[in-house]
Formats: structure tokens, C-alpha cells, sequence
């Protein structure tokens, strides 16, 4: 018996040495831990202004509020079409448009939050292109006008009440950028 008790000693030491082997290989096979660059800080709701030219200083949206009265227009609930007091404000930005033949605007068109997404997207496409029609109309070139829908994505508003909702469905005239053309 002692001469098997040796030869399992043995066996179970080989096996004790063979476990230490295998660790330490797989330990130096590790790749080194890394450590990763810190996640980029962004300021969520800070206005970023567009860099547009304007008799030597930078347009802003201001600038249109200022002269047309108002960049936001609203719309009925399910509806695109535009109201009395939504066409003279964009009677006063297709003017001011007109004058700044190099600056470019985003119409962009907004729904409440009644409805499905798809439904909402799809208002908020006809409410801005709506607008857009109604601008190149009035003598803005529809190249220098892109629409974007937002649906019910970008609430002013989150009440559920017809006052909060009644604020959500609107087209906002966003400036954009400068088109490249001369006079500037």
C-alpha cells in the first residue's frame, strides 16, 4: 500500500504543479488593463449661435424676432394649415429672409402629444413643409429652406392639459447657416 499511496503523491503533486503552470501561463497572457480617456463633457441646452454674417456682425435667431415679430408659429391640433396670425409672421420672416439672401433656415415642425409617433412625425412634416411652401412664395428660394420634423420628440410643454399641448403644436423658422452667395 505505501508503494501506491507514493505513486498517487506523486500523480497528485504533478497535477498541483501542472495546475501552477497553466495559471501562471494564462496570467501572462493577459492584456494589460488600460485605462479609458475621460467620456467628453457636453452642455445639454446651451445655445449654440451660427456663425452668419450681417452688415459686419453675427445674425441670430434674435435678429429675426426682432424684425418679423416671431421665429414660432402654431398650428390646430391635427392640422398643417396655416392660420391668419402663422402667415403674417411669415409675411415679416420671408422679408427679412429676402433682405439676407446668404443666410439659410431649418423649418422645422412640431407636433403635441396626442397621437401615435408615425402620425406625429408625418404632422410635423406637413406642418413644416407647409411652411416652406408658403416662404418660397413670398420670394425666399426653397433651396436656401430645409424641413425637418420632430414630431412629438421636442415638447415646449409636458403637460397633458390643452395649454401645455396647444404650445407643442408648432413650425419654428431656425437659422441655419450662411448659403456661400455674395453680399452676404
Amino acid at each position: 500500500m505505501t508503494h501506491w499511496m507514493s505513486v498517487a503523491g506523486r500523480r497528485l503533486r504533478f497535477l498541483h504543479w501542472v495546475g501552477l503552470g497553466l495559471c501562471s501561463t494564462l496570467a501572462a497572457c493577459q492584456r494589460p488593463t488600460q485605462l479609458l480617456p475621460p467620456a467628453p463633457i457636453f452642455e445639454i441646452g446651451a445655445a449654440q449661435r451660427p456663425s452668419l454674417r450681417d452688415n459686419d456682425r453675427a445674425a441670430a435667431t434674435e435678429d429675426v424676432e426682432v424684425f418679423a415679430g416671431a421665429t414660432t408659429v402654431y398650428f390646430e391640433r391635427g392640422r398643417a394649415d396655416l392660420s391668419d396670425a402663422a402667415r403674417g409672421a411669415l409675411d415679416r420672416q420671408a422679408d427679412w429672409l429676402r433682405r439676407h439672401p446668404g443666410i439659410r433656415a431649418s423649418l422645422q415642425g412640431h407636433a403635441d402629444a396626442f397621437g401615435t409617433r408615425a402620425y406625429q412625425v408625418a404632422l410635423g412634416e406637413k406642418r413644416a413643409s407647409a411652411m416652406k411652401f408658403y416662404l418660397a412664395a413670398r420670394g425666399v428660394a426653397a433651396d436656401r429652406l430645409s424641413t425637418t420634423s420632430f414630431g412629438k420628440q421636442q415638447p415646449v410643454a409636458n403637460g397633458l392639459d390643452e395649454a401645455s399641448q396647444k404650445m407643442n403644436r408648432r413650425g419654428e423658422t431656425v437659422l441655419i447657416g450662411v448659403s456661400g452667395g455674395p453680399g452676404n
